[in-house]
């Protein structure tokens, strides 16, 4: 029940809401062809769906948390018709690792929040690197933010849930591809290029929206979100 209204309720946010969309002819030239890897900091994934199903309306697989949150999260998916992979990088990281692959080859699109489930928040986990370095699919990232938004500050994600009759934006950022062979040395520092576009990213759109931009945490901030 608690799923069915998470999905009521971004569909009534999304369609009351009037939204700027930034980046998204050269996100639709880039993946008219192929399938690609999606990825949005945890804080905004909620309203993903809404948008994916508005903008694409393609096949997509997202990895979920095996926890109870998690669940919930994957039941909420469903009702807009997004196929849940369960499995984090403590928990099941193989079979869920294999089955995100099979999507892909199978003409999925892949969506990853890639500072979850426990953060630190807004820092790039090797995820969405690793898999476009083994597919050549090209990753993008999203990010909304809104005019009329609450932001929970006592999460650890800095939760933004967006309410009716905002004014929002949408911004996709330009798709970056991964070349197939790279050292440790070279992972990180695609790893370190991503968050950096995910980052500039967000501040624009929080910038554009009338809102103070959200920052990442520390870099030494290891703090992980009780269960």
């Amino acid at each position: 029940m608690l799923s069915f209204l998470m999905f009521i309720y971004s569909k009534l946010v999304g369609k009351t809401s009037s939204w700027e969309f930034f980046g998204l002819h050269e996100a639709k030239n880039a993946t008219a062809d192929t399938n690609a890897i999606w990825i949005a900091w945890h804080a905004r994934a909620t309203m993903m769906p809404f948008f994916w199903q508005k903008l694409f309306n393609r096949k997509m697989a997202a990895l979920v948390s095996p926890h109870h949150d998690g669940q919930l999260v994957a039941n909420f998916l469903k009702h807009y018709h997004i196929t849940p992979v369960c499995g984090s990088s403590n928990e099941n990281p193989r079979q869920s690792a294999l089955e995100l692959m099979r999507c892909l080859q199978d003409g999925y699109d892949l969506f990853i929040s890639p500072d979850g489930p426990r953060g630190p928040r807004m820092r790039m986990k090797k995820s969405p690197v690793y898999y476009a370095q083994k597919t050549g699919k090209p990753i993008i990232c999203a990010c909304f933010s809104s005019s009329k938004a609450l932001v929970i500050n006592k999460a650890w994600d800095k939760t933004m849930v967006a309410l009716p009759f905002g004014k929002g934006k949408f911004y996709l950022s330009e798709p970056l591809y991964v070349p197939a062979e790279l050292t440790d040395e070279e992972e990180t520092a695609y790893c370190r290029k991503l968050e950096n576009i995910a980052n500039n990213l967000y501040f624009k759109c929080d910038t554009a929206a009338g809102r103070e931009p959200i920052l990442p945490a520390d870099i030494n901030d290891t703090k992980k979100r009780n269960d």
